[in-house]
């Protein structure tokens, strides 16, 4: 069973005849048992006969599905399956679309449909197939390749969408296109079929969580369908439990079990989280090691007031969020840490209030260097060293963040950094990605582009935090050394 599901409400189903309908007419396409007749397994069945529930009124329950599987659990197939069954058995003119990000991802469900058509005599001699496009004439239907990379087309009116990979869609358009224009339709249905992706500020992520809401009954929503395979948060990658939890064909024999063992140590972490264990991963490549910052949390954390502190300020302009994270060593060499970040308000931000929050910090501890990039911060750097704050100019170059970024992984890696928890917090220090440079590599937004802010105040921070002390000098000529 997936980690998630929309619990059936009625026995009616349409799952058995398209079922029955694949494993009469077509066949295995791909693997040791290429070209045999194709036969569901019994999980398969089962997600049909969820998908294609029918209300007491005769109607398909579901218009909108999300069905999230790991790699090599034949999504392909299914996807393939419901297309032709819907082009060949509708009764009315069916308008059946294989939609995915761009042309060459929406061609994997279409292709396989193809193959299937040409290899079926019963299929081959009554539909007539082209590059993007395979007709059935008997009933006007057709089944179409459509991407968001093309011009969307005016009066669609979709029967069945195979939503391929939902999660590197770039925007909401082509899939609310689809979703929109199947008014006229009996029976619509979008179906998303995808792995997880990195950023959950996508269609895919929010899908997701509506479907994680559906299901929890925060949303009561009985037309949309969710059934997700994942392993649990925090799974270990060689844990056999959370292959099996994600993939449901391990059951089934269907996949070899040493090729997961082999891609758990030779794939990178974070990939095979996404691509085997379907779990949904903040950057394609995180700096920072699963569940390293996670367990250094601690709710009770504070600082101690009146004890050494340093202040790392990520400042930015109107778009990005504000952070201030200070830090205090211990006597055992451990570190502590709070943070304070402002999210952005339409187009202003409110410096005031960074300065006074900066000053109830010097007031409150004894804080030997506010550090910070002059880039966006200079005038009310010089502001409060008129005010006897000691700012410290710390401009973000690889020469300077390439060791930083460094020694904050030392520090975490080694269990010596302690922080609250906070989840606006967390998730910026955990959506910062490794980018390579010259001299080595420094924290930057990746591919996701989230916000950041946190995880670089906080590396600012421990990498003076973590220096040596030097000798006292005027505030003035400060700046943060390499």
């Amino acid at each position: 069973m997936p980690r998630w599901a929309t619990l059936p409400r009625n026995d009616d189903t349409d799952g058995d005849f398209v079922a029955d309908y694949a494993e009469t007419l077509l066949h295995v396409a791909k693997g040791p048992h290429a070209g045999t007749p194709l036969t569901f397994t019994d999980w398969q069945r089962w997600l049909l006969d969820s998908l294609l529930e029918r209300r007491p009124d005769g109607r398909l329950r579901y218009r909108r599905a999300l069905i999230g599987l790991a790699r090599k659990n034949g999504k392909s197939l299914l996807g393939s399956s419901l297309a032709l069954y819907q082009l060949t058995e509708s009764t009315e003119q069916a308008e059946v679309y294989a939609a995915a990000g761009d042309r060459q991802q929406a061609r994997i469900v279409f292709n396989e449909a193809k193959w299937q058509v040409q290899n079926a005599p019963e299929l081959a001699q009554h539909c007539k197939v082209y590059r993007d496009a395979i007709e059935y004439p008997s009933t006007g239907s057709i089944f179409r390749v459509l991407s968001a990379d093309a011009r969307l087309q005016q009066g669609l009116n979709p029967s069945l969408v195979i939503f391929d990979e939902v999660h590197v869609q770039p925007n909401h358009d082509l899939w609310d296109a689809l979703t929109l224009g199947s008014g006229a339709r009996v029976d619509p249905l979008v179906v998303g079929i995808t792995t997880a992706g990195h950023d959950q500020e996508t269609l895919c992520g929010e899908l997701y969580r509506y479907g994680q809401q559906v299901v929890s009954g925060d949303i009561d929503d009985p037309s949309f369908g969710f059934w997700w395979w994942e392993a649990e948060e925090n799974t270990p990658v060689d844990d056999i439990d959370g292959w099996h939890a994600s993939n449901p064909n391990l059951r089934e024999g269907l996949l070899d079990i040493e090729d997961l063992e082999v891609a758990s140590r030779q794939t990178m972490e974070l990939a095979f989280r996404r691509y085997r264990l379907n779990q949904w991963t903040r950057t394609t490549e995180s700096w920072l090691p699963v569940g390293v910052w996670e367990a250094s949390g601690n709710p009770n954390t504070r600082l101690a007031e009146n004890a050494t502190t340093w202040v790392g300020i990520d400042m930015a302009l109107k778009h990005d969020s504000i952070a201030i994270v200070a830090v205090q060593k211990t006597d055992d060499d451990r570190y502590i840490c709070e943070s304070k970040i402002w999210l952005p308000e339409g187009n202003t931000i409110d410096v005031y209030a960074i300065e006074e929050h900066l000053r109830h910090l010097h007031q409150t501890y004894d804080c030997v260097e506010l550090c910070y990039d002059p880039a966006f911060f200079e005038r009310s750097a010089q502001s409060l060293l008129d005010d006897g704050l000691r700012m410290v100019e710390f401009p973000q170059s690889s020469q300077r963040m390439v060791p930083a970024c460094q020694r904050a992984y030392e520090i975490i890696c080694g269990s010596k950094l302690t922080h609250p928890g906070s989840p606006v917090f967390t998730d910026q220090v955990l959506s910062a990605a490794p980018r390579q440079t010259s001299e080595g590599w420094r924290l930057s937004k990746g591919k996701a582009k989230r916000k950041i802010d946190a995880a670089i105040a906080l590396v600012m921070a421990l990498d003076r935090a973590s220096r040596p002390p030097v000798e006292e000098q005027p505030i003035e000529l400060w700046l943060a050394y390499e």
